[in-house]
């Protein structure tokens, strides 16, 4: 059992449940990978049947630096411990896709501060990247759609695809601030827009 000081520090850009970086976050490898980690399995014992076959993290040292070195985002039901049989079980009946009480029942910590399934389902999609894009399912707009994260101005268009990102009826080729939507010129290119620059033209 590993002691940690509560944090309430979401999870890292860097750190997702994709244990084994093969594209998928599933309970039989990244699941089983992180209860076994917890379980003190080491070598071999660890990643045996549990790292898939395209997986890019599958030696037994770089799985465990990996979990180890993020321990602490691991306290899933946030009583101050990282176990197996608490923390380890909410993540794979997290990735088995169990939620409410059938998640959290028997697997949460005399002392949590997540105490129920719906409150660990809410933190688990802070560590969890469901289409493998970089940006944890938390703060992706779109959590299923690998080609799109951000929606600046809430039209449900994605900003790789949105002409016009920022909503202000200037498309993004001809607006100088592209996600402000209070600004698009700048006509003295001094980086501030001609909205709230007093002096447009940079004549002084």
């Amino acid at each position: 059992m590993l002691m940690l000081v509560v944090s309430a520090t979401l999870a890292r850009a860097d750190f997702s449940l994709d244990v084994d970086d093969d594209g998928k976050t599933m309970p039989l490898t990244d699941g089983l990978l992180v209860i076994r980690h917890l379980f003190g399995f080491t070598g071999d014992a660890l990643v045996s049947g549990a790292v898939a076959t395209d997986a890019g993290r599958k030696a037994p040292d770089a799985i465990s630096e990996y979990l180890k070195s993020n321990e602490t985002l691991l306290d899933i039901d946030a009583d101050g411990k990282v176990t197996a049989l608490t923390d380890g079980l909410l993540v794979i009946r997290g990735l088995f896709g169990f939620s409410g009480p059938s998640l959290s029942q028997g697997a949460i910590g005399s002392d949590s501060l997540r105490t129920d399934g719906e409150a660990v389902s809410t933190y688990l999609t802070t560590i969890t990247d469901s289409d493998n894009d970089g940006a944890n399912d938390a703060f992706d707009v779109f959590p299923g759609d690998p080609t799109e994260s951000v929606d600046t101005d809430g039209d449900l268009i994605g900003n790789n695809v949105d002409t016009d990102d920022d909503g202000d009826g200037v498309a993004d080729g001809s607006d100088a601030f592209p996600l402000d939507s209070s600004e698009s010129v700048d006509t003295d290119s001094d980086g501030t827009g001609n909205n709230a620059d007093t002096d447009d033209d940079g004549d002084g």
